[in-house]
Order: C-alpha cells, then sequence, then structure tokens
C-alpha cells in the first residue's frame, strides 16, 4: 500500500481505517464509541464521558472565616467580559468580625455592615456554577464625598461603589477573595493585604 504519497487528509483517512479496523477485531462490535483518545492535528476527538455536574449539586463545606480579613482589589467588571486593572491607587476591603467593613475605593473611604447567611459552597476548578462560594449582604453603605484630583480616579471609584451596591455572594478562589451579584457575575477579585 502506497501510504506515504498520499494527500494528508487521504493519510488520516487511512489511518482512522486502519484503527476501525484493529478496534473491530479486537471486540469493538458491540456499537459502542471508543473510549480512547484519537487526535486529528492535536485536537481531541470527543469521547465517552461523565455526566457534568449541575448548579443543583454544591459541595458544602464549612465556609471560611471572613471576619478579619483586610484585601486589595486587584480588578474589577465593566460589564460582560470586561475586566479593568485597578488604576493608580489602592482600592481595599476590610471585613471586621463584628459584622462591619470599611475601605478606600481610591479616593473616599466607604464603610457598612455585612452578613452571609447559606452554606457555603466550594469553587470546584474547571466547573464555574453561579452558586460558588456564599451569600453575601452589605447593608447601610456610606462613603465620604472628597472630590479628587484625578477624573480618571473619581470614575473608577463610582465604579467601585456601584459594585458594591450589587454585592451578592462571595467566593474564595484560590486564597483570593472573589465578590459576584446575587446571579453569580463576577464583581471584583482582590488579594490579601
Amino acid at each position: 500500500m502506497k501510504f506515504f504519497g498520499l494527500p494528508r487528509s487521504a493519510r488520516l483517512g487511512a489511518v482512522l481505517t486502519a484503527l476501525a479496523v484493529v478496534v473491530t477485531s479486537c471486540g469493538g462490535t458491540d456499537g459502542a464509541e471508543p473510549t480512547f483518545p484519537l487526535t486529528t492535528r492535536g485536537t481531541p476527538t470527543p469521547t465517552a464521558a461523565a455526566a457534568p455536574t449541575t448548579s443543583d449539586e454544591t459541595v458544602e463545606v464549612e465556609a471560611p472565616e471572613l471576619g478579619g480579613t483586610d484585601w486589595v482589589v486587584s480588578n474589577y467588571s465593566q460589564g460582560p467580559g470586561v475586566m479593568t486593572n485597578v488604576w493608580k491607587t489602592d482600592v481595599t476591603i476590610a471585613f471586621a468580625a463584628d459584622g462591619t467593613f470599611s475601605g478606600s475605593a481610591g479616593c473616599n473611604d466607604y464603610e457598612g455592615t455585612w452578613t452571609v447567611s447559606d452554606p457555603y459552597d466550594e469553587f470546584t476548578p474547571g466547573v464555574p456554577d453561579a452558586n460558588d462560594g456564599q451569600i453575601l449582604t452589605f447593608d447601610s453603605l456610606s462613603w465620604t464625598e472628597i472630590a479628587c484630583d484625578d477624573e480618571d480616579i473619581m470614575e473608577q471609584e463610582t465604579e467601585i461603589l456601584d459594585l458594591l451596591q450589587r454585592a451578592g455572594r462571595w467566593v474564595l478562589i484560590r486564597e483570593v477573595f472573589n465578590l459576584r451579584d446575587s446571579e453569580g457575575a463576577f464583581l471584583f477579585d482582590t488579594e490579601a493585604a
């Protein structure tokens, strides 16, 4: 059989045909799909897999302690698919054990109270879920209203304060505090202060 003189697509077809003959001769005639991965130019061919985890299945664990933690916001959402790094300033959030929180929005300071409810659903890498983490409620949010010199910082501050008002869930992902809205959409993430 002249194999190497064939075009690439014909060689691939010949290889797959030969492989099918081998599978069939090894008892693979029951109609089941092969469970070993085949690749074509580095692209995996779908194989039989376990059913994906649904959002109804939660892995409840003891909630990490939020009170007594301090965070620096590293990036935040400006809408679906738009992430912005915090610019020129430190945007912070600190959770006290007494149920209060405070921080800097970049120029002005803010404060309020926080509560958590419902079981904590641990984040599973590769399986994002709108129910990851735990419900987080901010109340009595207030902030100072000092005019800042830089208009870009003022705009960023307005966006951060808006995100705080939309908070609905929190989750730790690889030791990073991640704030989400009540539907599970990303608002901002942080690094430990």
